[in-house]
């Protein structure tokens, strides 16, 4: 049984206490995740295809700029190509009405609205269309040996990017987006991408957590926050450090050991059965006790995988999941001052029976 089989498997016994016979899967890592099929897509409007899959069959619908990549990449699947985007809903409505099939599941967390409106309007009176909710994000949510290798990987090509502007790099003078431009060549020479645009914000910039990049130079004794990914086969890695070139005020000396503080108690503390909320009180507590609980305007942490940003969540608003064994999630706590700058720390880890096992090795000193 390929790995794909085996997660086809778990989705059909999901799909089942879900009762419906059918799943429309839309969303590219979802897709990825169940065939091995990495088209890309042009969202909104230009999607590089489905899956739809059944008890006992899984198809691969796309259009003819990307089958040919489609049944190589997903041999478990049968392809059937449609003529464009614009009919493709009426090619799963064509198939759902040669299989027999009454009760069809969808992303309702990514499939367009557009496109949802023209399924139920192709499968009137034939089929019932209803939400599938978290089913995906169940079997995503730990992850198993294969991944944690990608994982692995995509974690260590970012410390050596890391490592690589701490040696080589960084100097008061450059400007953010020169910051940027290096983290992106290093990562594309040596076998892997972004996974999101890099944040490189300096002095009164480092105060927005996702700070767009600009031309400010960077300047000595002022908080320079790092925060950059990794793509590697499809999965990314995340890593903040906030660094100082110079001597750093006594200000940011004391914020950077508070944050740090917080952190490296989560990265102890955290434990398999605690919710994602109760995971986060263990970072924001430590910072709120110091007196900057609301200058922590963001949660602790969030899943990662093929996606930068998916479940669980460490977080007050969205903390509901249970942390298990297999889960690989970042731990950010963050201080933000207005007009004067932040700080954020930030590593990778996988939980594991006896707690978080850390897997971002740059170091998190604030001065280089």
């Amino acid at each position: 049984m390929t790995v794909y089989q085996a997660r086809l498997a778990r989705l059909r016994a999901g799909l089942e206490r879900l009762g419906a016979q059918a799943i429309l899967v839309s969303q590219p890592e979802s897709r990825q995740y169940l065939s091995g099929y990495t088209g890309h897509d042009l969202p909104p409007r230009d999607p590089a295809g489905y899956l739809y899959i059944t008890a006992n069959a899984a198809y691969l619908l796309t259009d003819g700029r990307t089958a040919e990549m489609a049944r190589a990449e997903a041999p478990d699947y049968e392809v059937i190509v449609y003529p464009n985007v614009e009919l493709s809903m009426d090619a799963v409505a064509d198939l759902t009405r040669k299989l027999g099939v009454r009760r069809v599941a969808f992303e309702n967390i990514h499939l367009p609205y557009l496109i949802w409106e023209r399924l139920c309007s192709r499968l009137e009176g034939a089929a019932e269309v209803v939400a599938a909710n978290e089913l995906i994000d169940e079997l995503r949510i730990s992850k198993d040996a294969a991944e944690l290798r990608e994982l692995e990987a995509a974690v260590a090509v970012l410390d050596d990017c890391f490592r690589h502007l701490t040696w080589n790099v960084l100097r008061p003078g450059l400007t953010e987006r020169q910051i940027a431009w290096e983290v992106e060549s290093y990562l594309k020479q040596h076998g892997s991408e972004p996974s999101f645009p890099s944040i490189i914000a300096s002095g009164p910039n480092a105060a927005i957590p996702h700070a767009p990049l600009t031309d400010r130079e960077i300047r000595p004794g002022e908080p320079l926050t790092i925060d950059i990914g990794a793509r590697v086969n499809g999965y990314c890695s995340d890593m903040t450090r906030t660094i100082c070139l110079g001597e750093p005020s006594e200000r940011l000396r004391e914020l950077h050991a508070l944050v740090l503080r917080a952190q490296e108690t989560a990265e102890r503390e955290i434990r398999p059965g605690m919710t994602g909320r109760e995971a986060d009180q263990i970072a924001r507590e430590v910072i709120r006790q110091a007196g900057y609980g609301d200058q922590f305007t963001h949660g602790t942490g969030h899943g990662i995988g093929l996606e930068v940003h998916e479940p669980p969540w460490l977080s007050p608003a969205r903390g509901s999941h249970r942390l298990g064994p297999g889960m690989v999630f970042s731990v950010e706590p963050g201080i933000y001052l207005p007009g004067w700058g932040g700080v954020r720390i930030e590593d990778l880890v996988v939980l594991e029976a006896n707690g978080p096992r850390v897997l971002s090795q740059s170091p998190k000193s604030l001065t280089l």
